[in-house]
């Protein structure tokens, strides 16, 4: 697991744990009515370690932005079965993930994971729509959170385009 700068609390720890899948093809990681997209708690944990709250927006403006990157990079990876390539780029958006409180892409990024360590790197790539969604989903939520930008680029806030 991840080290953080701040501990989870006992909550996001819960939340982010990835319970035993053994149904490789339709997965847990479809996000439930309801479901928590963002904890954002962590972001305000975060915070509380800088005496410039713009310095938690940048990262999550950041996050936004190399996200989509990230993404291609796995699936470029899986789908030529690149077993160290995909597992060092998902564990790229598994940490950050965490890190940013997108409790949901965590989840479904830890069951990426999963898959990956059994083999299972077509039943990975297909996971990655879903991942996507989810992706999609985090940004909306963390544009809400932090809608502009204060480090001076003229890009504004969080953005992603999948």
């Amino acid at each position: 697991m991840p080290i953080h700068s701040t501990p989870p609390s006992d909550s996001h720890r819960d939340a982010a744990a990835t319970p035993a899948n053994d149904d490789v093809e339709g997965g847990s990681a479809a996000p439930g009515p309801g479901a928590t997209v963002v904890d954002p708690a962590v972001l305000r944990a975060m915070e509380d370690d800088f005496a410039d709250k713009a310095v938690v927006a940048r990262f999550a403006r950041d996050f936004c932005e190399s996200l989509g990157g990230k993404l291609d990079r796995i699936e470029r990876a899986l789908g030529v079965k690149d077993a160290a390539g995909s597992a060092d780029a998902i564990q790229s958006v598994t940490t950050s993930s965490m890190m940013v409180g997108a409790v949901q892409l965590t989840r479904m990024a830890v069951e990426v994971q999963d898959l990956m360590a059994r083999g299972a790197m077509d039943s990975a790539l297909l996971l990655m729509a879903k991942i996507r969604t989810s992706a999609a989903d985090t940004i909306t939520q963390l544009q809400a959170i932090y809608p502009g930008g204060s480090s001076g680029r003229s890009s504004g806030g969080c953005r992603y385009a999948p």
